[in-house]
């Protein structure tokens, strides 16, 4: 397959409407830089979400399409004409459309159809074999972990599950929020992710309750919004703990904020590659993070970041304070940090190993 040929690929990615995390700032930075790359791409998901105001604004052409599961057969064929009308090389979906992708694909012609595998597969390993088996053409995964999870399932084969790093789109045109002027005084430590119970945030309400009276001028400042965000302002209340948290809500472009934070906590119970970590490592700035999936990798095991325990409101406190009494140690962590993330994840690398992933997968099923 010669690496000039120009690709024509769909991203499908049907999530709500005001959502936009990790999964979604992949598909819009995936999306971009293979256009950068001379491709012509496109992303369907609902209208007037996020993610395609988003797609829109970085120059992407948008589908408006939804899947309303007793309509699945319906939806599918109304992609498959989209494929056929648009001659459609690539479709890049994740689990959730899998199977309206595949179907469509399979009777549009037979593109190329890549799952991307940002957390590891469930517990179910028959039906997520019998679905590879069916409808996918490969799996794109941002962690070793996950690729390792695909290949005791049995999907092992030779380059089927390729571990391609997310790439980072740093802003370095926007200053720093200057946090002192809201918060006069406090110790800023920055997390950011929706509020949802696997996000880990429980714990740090407990990890605060820990270290209030020890460190009364700590403030943690949360970007994003989510389900649990009621049930999380009230158990704040509950443990006493309500006057060290802002809630931010969501955050179309955090940059400043990570630029103007002192330290980053990230309490999650599980991820795949963890997307905020690795910006705040870009932008220089001390990371604390559970021990989930992709943080080893993500860490060097443990050499750019503190790792912890997930589901642990005790470890937590122990590395907030570490870090707040040894800023110099963990300072010069995080410059070695910025370095190694800004070489391993850039958006460039990232763009043309899936570029090359594509090319490979088609050449292979071409055969």
């Amino acid at each position: 397959m010669q690496k000039d040929r120009a690709l024509r690929i769909l991203f499908v990615r049907i999530i709500g409407r005001k959502k936009y995390g990790g999964g979604e700032r992949w598909v819009v930075n995936a999306a971009a830089a293979l256009q950068g790359l001379g491709h012509q791409i496109f992303v369907a998901g609902k209208g007037n979400s996020l993610l395609l105001l988003e797609a829109g604004s970085r120059g992407l052409q948008t589908i408006s399409f939804n899947i309303f599961w007793p309509f699945r057969l319906f939806q599918a064929l109304w992609l498959a004409r989209f494929l056929r009308k648009e001659k459609i090389d690539v479709v890049v979906s994740f689990r959730r459309e899998l199977t309206v992708a595949g179907l469509a694909a399979r009777w549009s012609g037979n593109p190329l159809v890549i799952r991307r595998a940002s957390s590891p597969p469930s517990s179910n390993t028959r039906k997520i074999k019998r679905h590879t088996r069916w409808f996918v053409d490969g799996v794109v995964t941002n962690t070793e972990t996950i690729r390792k999870t695909y290949a005791r399932i049995g999907l092992a084969e030779q380059d089927f599950v390729r571990v391609i790093y997310n790439g980072l789109q740093l802003d370095g045109q926007t200053p720093a929020y200057d946090f002192s002027e809201q918060f006069p005084g406090k110790t800023i430590v920055l997390s950011v992710g929706r509020l949802v119970k696997e996000k880990g945030y429980f714990y740090l309400i407990d990890a605060l309750d820990e270290l209030k009276e020890r460190n009364p001028e700590l403030l943690c400042f949360v970007i994003g919004h989510g389900k649990d965000k009621q049930s999380l302002q009230q158990y704040a209340r509950e443990k006493g703990v309500e006057h060290m948290i802002h809630w931010a809500g969501y955050v179309h472009q955090p940059a400043a904020y990570f630029k103007g934070c002192d330290l980053f906590v990230h309490p999650s119970l599980f991820e795949g590659m963890p997307n905020a970590p690795m910006e705040a490592m870009a932008y220089g700035k001390p990371v604390i993070m559970t021990r989930v999936d992709g943080a080893e990798e993500l860490s060097q095991g443990g050499k750019f970041a503190t790792l912890i325990p997930p589901a642990d409101p005790q470890a937590i406190a122990q590395a907030v304070e570490h870090a707040l009494q040894n800023r110099e140690q963990m300072e010069a962590m995080a410059r070695e940090a910025q370095e190694f993330v800004l070489e391993k994840f850039g958006m460039t690398t990232m763009a043309k190993a899936l570029e090359q992933y594509l090319l490979d997968r088609l050449a292979q099923k071409e055969k």
